[in-house]
């Protein structure tokens, strides 16, 4: 049976958000969006508009944070189709940032609405979501959860014929299997138990054209409902009886309205639709082992951190560690069961620490010590003898050299996967932001 989500809160303002605001004349700024999607604290953040006007005109982009007591402005770089460019500098996990562009032409300024991101926030699979039924009669759009997981629409949107008529708040989400019914301005008095939040802000017609599109709140099109090739006055055209509602194959039909209901299965196909079908899965991501490194090695309580700056889990299977330059030495192996995590670390310990750590299974250890006074190398090599990432602490090209002393502090990427300086350490944590440089002498 399908669940309907009602959440009774009213739309909150200046949440994450792609509202396309009413642009003023002769000027218009559209498909605001930026990238990468799930921002970390080693990205820089790419913002994207396209921008059109009936003269010469600025761009520009105003951002803020929630650290800062003022906006900072950049230059849009302009580029090919009106495309037009500008990059947030990368800020520490947890930073919420707020931005919006702003054009100019000598008469008329448009603005876009305000889009925010978290730095660090857990990245959510919007793929799942669809587009299921559309009704011009009783004039609401119905969206499906596909997935397994429920997803929050803080910040989804949608547009009818490219101008937003709605946004998703912290309050609406769908549970997985479930169902979202929105309905249309136009009806409110016919459904006095809708909350704002639930209302798209247009009509929504049965014999009209009509494009209704489906967005992440970075902007990336999720779903596509695009009938916009239609002729109304081609004696081929069927006005919707009821509703043009998805089949269980993925396709679109006139069928019976079944609002927060499985579908009717229609047996009249929708004419004239362009990218309806059921969107391909994403291509699977491959792994990339560039986002693994060494993220911190400390000679005190003698362990290695790995990290993992990616989207995906990697495995370390066959992959190895040596020291101090001798690659016929190896200190550590890694079989299938050390995974690192996406955005995650895994702990390796000095077996002079075994005893410290009985909670560890033997493939936990590397077999080597690891001084916080000495000159040192540490290389991470793909299974295949490749290097991945070194380490090294010392000048002289000599290792196991004793040098300063620098216990209990850890050698430690700043931010994780940052630039190695010396910070407290966090094994299995995420590192300081920043640190002090490492002594070399």
């Amino acid at each position: 049976m399908k669940k309907i989500m009602f959440v009774a809160l009213a739309l909150l303002m200046g949440l994450a958000s792609c509202v396309k605001d009413k642009q003023y004349p002769g000027i218009n700024i559209a498909n605001v969006s930026y990238a990468p999607t799930a921002v970390q604290a080693t990205d820089d953040v790419t913002v994207t508009a396209t921008i059109t006007s009936f003269k010469d005109f600025t761009a520009k982009l105003v951002y803020s944070t929630d650290e800062a007591n003022k906006a900072e402005e950049l230059g849009m770089v302009a580029g090919e189709n009106n495309l037009y460019t500008a990059v947030i500098p990368a800020q520490p996990d947890g930073t919420k940032v707020s931005f919006y562009v702003q054009a100019m032409n000598g008469e008329v300024t448009a603005v876009s609405p305000t889009m925010e991101y978290e730095v660090g926030a857990v990245a959510i699979d919007y793929s799942k979501l669809r587009l299921n039924e559309l009704n011009g009669n009783d004039k609401f759009i119905e969206i499906y959860n596909a997935g397994a997981e429920a997803i929050n629409l803080n910040g989804v949107y949608i547009e009818k014929d490219d101008a937003q008529n709605w946004i998703g708040d912290n309050t609406v989400k769908i549970d997985a299997g479930a169902y979202l019914v929105l309905y249309s301005e136009d009806v409110v008095a016919d459904h006095p138990e809708i909350p704002e939040s639930l209302i798209f802000h247009s009509g929504l017609s049965a014999k009209k054209n009509v494009r209704i599109q489906l967005f992440t709140p970075a902007g990336v099109s999720i779903d596509d409902f695009n009938l916009t090739n239609i002729d109304a006055n081609d004696p081929a055209y069927i006005p919707a009886p009821a509703s043009y509602s998805r089949n269980a194959d993925g396709k679109w039909y006139y069928a019976d309205a079944t609002p927060g209901a499985v579908n009717v299965d229609g047996t009249v196909a929708l004419l004239g639709l362009e990218g309806g079908d059921t969107p391909e899965p994403p291509t699977p991501e491959e792994p990339d082992y560039t986002n693994l490194v060494l993220n911190e090695l400390n000679g005190d309580t003698k362990f290695i951190e790995f990290y993992n700056k990616g989207n995906l889990d990697l495995s370390m299977e066959g992959m190895y560690i040596t020291k101090d330059g001798n690659e016929e030495d190896i200190k550590w192996t890694g079989d299938a069961t050390h995974v690192v995590p996406a955005h995650g670390y895994l702990v390796l310990y000095s077996i002079d620490t075994q005893i410290d750590h009985p909670e560890l299974g033997d493939n936990m250890f590397f077999n080597s010590g690891l001084s916080a006074k000495k000159t040192v190398r540490i290389a991470l090599y793909m299974a295949d003898g490749t290097e991945r990432d070194v380490f090294t602490r010392g000048t002289t090209g000599e290792w196991g050299q004793t040098i300063s002393n620098v216990a209990p502090q850890s050698y430690a990427r700043t931010p994780d996967g940052g630039d190695w300086k010396l910070a407290d350490p966090t094994p299995g944590e995420a590192n300081p932001a920043t640190g002090e440089d490492i002594p070399q002498e």
